[in-house]
């Protein structure tokens, strides 16, 4: 029987302890960093793409993005969304922006403790079958997991299972509501993402959540530099919480959105950018979601949020009045939703 999670929410932000509205969270100032061994903590970063302008400026100085970063390998498991297929090779589809990323720098990803990625994007696809294919034979050879794309289509719907210290957490993704310039669905004897929809989430979560206890789910939706989901996102999440998901990533906007709060479960629309070298904007603030699973106390989960600030491609944690910033924005982007952590 899957166990039923409640959740807590904790926030970086130098300020009294102080109990919100919805009683079932609160917020202190606390470090998500020193991981208490009874708990599974889960990180979350948002886009990464080690293409272009990443490239030209780190090279071949692999430990260099993750330097500042250390701390991030202390989670049981790290997760962000690679957002270029690793390869050198394959045709660029017909779009305005094509990304990929040299394979050696699969050696990033695992120098900086990333346990599994998300590829269900609108770029993994940028060099066709032959990137994608190339990308998933360079992941699996370092030993990072992937989901949400995959030589077909059953492939590309499988979940990645974890089993840690008595929890099985589960993982799933899904991108784009049909084939367009940006868009290449798996077929069941073609390549290409997960789709995202309702069939295919309903059934997979059901097939899922009869062997884990905790369902994570991975979306890669919304418009780019908004900082708001629309109605459909938010009637789509919905729908995918009351399926039985217990917690919604997603990705794709480029900024940071909200957190809403729906049946006791959290939706994180947009992480916005994490490690993204796709353009030239050399320095950004951002965030990174901590999920804490309670092992002890089975029917609790907690969510942290860490700002991050960006200088060259290199994160780092924000402290003190930066770190309140990012903080009190996301919470103005929360303002919308009937509930939210806030």
């Amino acid at each position: 029987m899957r166990k039923r999670f409640i959740i807590f929410g904790y926030v970086f932000i130098l300020l009294a302890y102080v109990y919100g509205g919805n009683k079932d969270f609160y917020f202190q100032h606390d470090s998500i960093i020193s991981n208490d061994s009874s708990d599974v903590l889960i990180y979350f970063g948002g886009d990464v793409t080690f293409a272009n302008y990443f490239e030209k400026y780190v090279e071949d100085n692999y430990d260099y993005p993750f330097k500042k970063f250390e701390w991030f390998k202390k989670a049981d498991i790290t997760m962000v969304n690679l957002e270029n297929p690793l390869t050198n090779r394959g045709i660029a589809v017909e779009k305005q922006f094509n990304f990929r990323a040299l394979p050696a720098y699969a050696k990033i990803l695992k120098l900086g403790g990333i346990d599994i990625v998300t590829i269900a994007n609108n770029h993994i696809y940028d060099y066709s079958d032959q990137g994608l294919f190339d990308t998933i034979s360079n992941l699996d050879s370092i030993g990072i997991k992937h989901v949400g794309a995959g030589r077909n289509l059953l492939n590309a719907r499988s979940p990645v299972i974890y089993d840690i210290k008595g929890i099985k957490i589960g993982f799933l993704a899904y991108y784009g509501l049909g084939k367009h310039s940006d868009s290449y669905p798996a077929q069941t004897n073609s390549g290409g993402t997960a789709l995202r929809s309702l069939e295919y989430i309903k059934e997979d979560i059901s097939a899922l959540k009869v062997s884990v206890d905790f369902v994570i789910i991975n979306f890669h939706w919304g418009i780019e530099k908004e900082h708001y989901p629309g109605e459909d996102q938010i009637v789509f999440a919905h729908e995918v919480i009351d399926y039985g998901a217990d917690l919604i990533i997603g990705h794709h906007p480029h900024v940071l959105q909200g957190i809403e709060l729906y049946k006791n479960k959290v939706i994180a629309y947009s992480l916005g950018n994490f490690i993204f070298g796709g353009n030239s904007r050399k320095t950004y603030q951002t965030m990174v979601l901590g999920a804490k699973l309670n092992t002890s106390s089975q029917n609790v989960y907690s969510i942290e949020i860490i700002p991050i600030q960006v200088d060259y491609w290199q994160p780092y944690k924000l402290i003190n009045s930066d770190s309140a910033q990012v903080i009190q924005k996301i919470k103005d982007y929360s303002s919308v939703f009937e509930h939210s952590i806030f």
